[in-house]
Order: C-alpha cells, then structure tokens, then sequence
C-alpha cells in the first residue's frame, strides 16, 4: 500500500508530519522515490522550513510525511480552454 501511495505524490508537495524527525513541519516537493519504495527524496522550499535547510534534498520515510493538499480556492485561475471558457452557440464547434 504504501509504494501505491509513494508513486502517487510523485512531484507533489508534502509537509513532514512527524514529530519524530528533525525535519518535522518542513515543505518540499517530492522528487524521486528511491528503489524500496518507502523512501521519498524531498527538496524543501521554504514554507515552514528553517532557512538552512532551504534548498536542500533529504531522505525520508514515507511514513514521516503527509500531502498537502490545495486549499479552498485555487491559487491561479482555472481555465477549461478556449472553447469551454467562450460562450459558443449550440451545436457549434
């Protein structure tokens, strides 16, 4: 279950959720999942990460971490396309 999981926040954002580790509260973007499947190489970003650890790769289990998820309101505009977004009339493509 867990390497299902790890293959489904791949280049997603996560925040390490344990108290247990030294990164814990740290945000970064999920760049590689390594061989065993349990271990995430993360790259912090800066949200909630102590400024020497900015930048930096580390290694962690995919136990320590939980996904961020969007909130409420999008941050960019969503867009259905030129199509989608213009009023067409029907039957009209």
């Amino acid at each position: 279950m867990l390497i299902e999981e790890a293959n489904l926040i791949l280049n997603n954002e996560v925040k390490v959720t344990s108290p247990y580790s030294l990164f814990y509260g740290h945000q970064g973007i999920v760049e590689n999942i390594m061989a065993d499947g349990r271990t995430l190489d993360i790259k912090f970003n800066g949200e909630g990460t102590h400024r020497a650890h900015q930048g930096k790769n580390v290694f962690i289990d995919i136990s320590l971490v939980g996904e961020i998820y969007e909130s409420q309101y999008a941050k960019t505009a969503q867009s259905l396309g030129p199509d989608a977004n213009s009023v067409l009339p029907r039957n009209r493509l």
